[in-house]
């Protein structure tokens, strides 16, 4: 392991790749960024810019290993911070399996969708969920929670809220839907 200290900038241009088994994780969380209010993006660059990065490069390829929200910010929102350091930990090729990524990766997700529907309005329980539900496979599942799918119940304990709160967002929704038809 060795601790070193990265521009944004220079991060950005490297190339950052994604698993493809986690590829819908992603695009979810691009379509909740796309929601979000800049004053909101600006706190989370920040707080991604303050946690330890781990990395690895295979074959020239910049990997990051937790901290998936500031890879995505070096992707599409580099020129909001390009003079910014990250302090990253990189770790060989061999020293990386060890690491969980598909847990990191949905853990260090549902963090931020918990701060990002707390902050925003446009964005609601019920819907999260359902976009949850529908990427999430079996196999995924299995490992997460040792369950074949991803309960309302459990949703409810990852966002700490109330059941009550779940069923008022998908009422709200429905409603919604039917005011839009």
């Amino acid at each position: 392991m060795k601790l070193k200290q990265y521009s944004l900038s220079y991060i950005s241009e490297q190339f950052i790749a994604y698993h493809d088994e986690f590829k819908q994780l992603y695009i979810l969380t691009y379509e909740i960024l796309s929601k979000l209010e800049d004053g909101f993006l600006e706190m989370e660059i920040e707080r991604a810019l303050a946690a330890t990065t781990f990395v690895t490069i295979i074959d020239k390829n910049f990997i990051f290993l937790n901290n998936y929200i500031l890879a995505i910010f070096c992707k599409r929102y580099i020129q909001q911070a390009t003079d910014k350091q990250v302090h990253c930990i990189y770790l060989n090729n061999n020293e990386s399996p060890g690491l969980h990524r598909l847990e990191t990766i949905f853990y260090e997700l549902i963090n931020f969708i918990n701060r990002a529907i707390r902050s925003q309005e446009n964005l609601n329980y019920y819907e999260v969920h359902k976009d949850l539900i529908k990427i999430l496979t079996t196999e995924q599942c299995q490992y997460l929670f040792n369950l074949n799918s991803y309960s309302i119940l459990l949703f409810c304990r990852h966002m700490n809220i109330h059941e009550r709160t779940y069923d008022n967002a998908r009422n709200e929704s429905k409603n919604s839907e039917k005011y839009n038809a």
